[in-house]
């Protein structure tokens, strides 16, 4: 991931642009998940969210389209209210705040 050079005054919107994408599953894992939830389904069963891909909320930055922050946003209906929360930050928090609130801990 990029760094995004925060600064301490800069509105993080003007810098940087949140999106959602298909989670990114290699074709095998994404066969396999396809099969399992017809696999349930024919025994009567609801699919499990867990079977199903869902959605990575993505920060990107503006200017040169870098990557800077990745993170499992859930199935469509959770992913949207990821994206809008996300939103709202970018549009009322500095580059430096955002960065601080919405990094992992572990970056």
């Amino acid at each position: 991931m990029v760094s995004p050079d925060p600064d301490s005054r800069t509105r993080a919107a003007d810098i940087l642009r949140a999106r959602l994408e298909d989670r990114r599953v290699s074709p095998l894992n994404k066969a396999l998940r396809v099969v399992s939830s017809y696999a349930i389904a024919l025994v009567g069963v609801s699919v499990t969210d867990e079977l199903l891909p869902g959605m990575d909320l993505v920060v990107t930055r503006i200017d040169t389209g870098a990557e800077v922050l990745r993170v499992a946003a859930g199935q469509p209906q959770e992913a949207d209210r990821m994206l809008q929360a996300t939103r709202r930050d970018l549009d009322e928090m500095s580059v430096a705040q955002f960065v601080a609130a919405w990094r992992p801990a572990d970056d």
